[in-house]
C-alpha cells in the first residue's frame, strides 16, 4: 500500500499539535491491532535481511479497509483541517507488521528517498550507534567521560560538573548542560535556535553553561545527541560511520 497524497510545506519545527497527532494515530492504530488475527507464516525468520520485506495489510492479520483510514486520516487531518501548520502535518507514514511493511504513505512534496530535516528521528538513530560503537569496542563504557574526547583547552564554561559528564548522561537528558528546548528553533530565548544559528554545533554545545550536576534532573535538550554525534567521540572516520549506519537497515 504505497500512497502520495496533495502537496504540503515541508515540516520544519515541532508543536504541541504533535502530541494531538500521536495519540490520534496511536489510537487508530491500537484499534487496527486489536481487531488483528495472527498471520500465516507470521513465524517465518525475517531477520537479518538488506532490504525491507513487504507484505499486503491481509496477509499479516490487518484488514486494509481499517489501515486505510489511518492513512485517510493523516490526509484530512494535515493537509486540509482548518487551523493546520506545517508543524502538524506529516512527512510520512510508515506501518510494519510482523517485521514487514504492510503500509507505506508520502505526504507531498516529498517522497521516498528526498533528503530532509526530520529532527528528533535522529535521536533514536544516534543512540543506536553509540550502542554499535560500544559493543564493537569502540567505546570502553556508557560512563565514560565526554570531555575526554575533546580538547579542554578549546571548551569554555569548564567545571567539575562539566567534566563529570558522561556518555550515559548525554544518552538519558541527564547531562546537566543548561538548555532551554522548547521545540521550535525560532521561539525567543531558545536554544535550540541559537545552536542552529552558530558555526560550529558542537563547540556550542560544549561550551554552555551548567545548570545541575549531571543525573540530578532531566531536561530534553538535543545538544546531548548532537556531542555524540561528533566523529571525534570514537576515534573513527566517516566511512566507519556509514557502516555501522548500514547496520541499521
Amino acid at each position: 500500500m504505497a500512497i502520495n497524497t496533495r502537496k504540503v510545506r515541508p515540516n520544519n519545527s515541532r508543536n504541541d499539535k504533535f502530541v494531538f497527532l500521536a495519540a490520534a494515530l496511536g489510537a487508530l492504530m491500537f484499534e487496527i491491532y486489536r481487531g488483528a488475527v495472527p498471520a500465516q507464516g507470521a513465524t517465518e525468520p525475517i531477520w537479518p535481511t538488506k532490504e525491507w520485506q513487504t507484505s499486503s495489510p491481509e496477509e499479516q492479520g490487518i484488514d486494509s479497509k481499517e489501515l486505510a483510514k489511518v492513512v485517510d486520516f493523516g490526509s484530512a487531518r494535515m493537509l486540509s483541517s482548518t487551523g493546520a501548520t506545517p508543524s502538524s502535518r506529516l512527512d510520512s507514514l510508515l506501518v510494519v507488521r510482523h517485521g514487514k511493511i504492510v503500509a507505506e504513505a508520502y505526504y507531498a512534496p516529498y517522497a521516498a528517498g528526498i533528503l530532509h530535516q526530520v529532527n528528533s528521528v535522529t535521536k533514536a538513530v544516534t543512540s543506536t550507534l553509540t550502542a554499535i560503537a560500544f559493543k564493537d569496542g569502540l567505546l570502553n563504557s556508557p560512563s565514560h567521560r565526554v570531555l575526554d574526547f575533546f580538547d579542554r583547552g578549546s571548551i569554555v564554561n569548564v567545571d567539575p560538573r562539566k567534566e563529570a559528564i558522561t556518555i550515559q548522561n548525554l544518552l538519558d537528558m541527564t547531562s546537566g548542560i543548561a538548555w532551554m528546548e522548547l521545540g521550535l528553533e525560532g521561539t525567543p530565548n531558545s536554544t535550540v535556535g541559537e545552536m542552529a544559528r552558530s558555526p560550529d554545533w558542537i563547540q556550542f554545545v560544549l561550551d554552555r553553561p551548567m545548570r545541575s550536576a549531571p543525573g540530578d534532573e532531566f531536561n530534553y535538550n538535543s545538544g546531548n545527541q548532537h556531542l555524540l554525534s561528533a566523529p571525534s567521540l570514537f576515534r573513527v572516520g566517516s566511512f566507519k560511520i556509514r557502516r555501522w549506519s548500514g547496520q541499521l537497515t
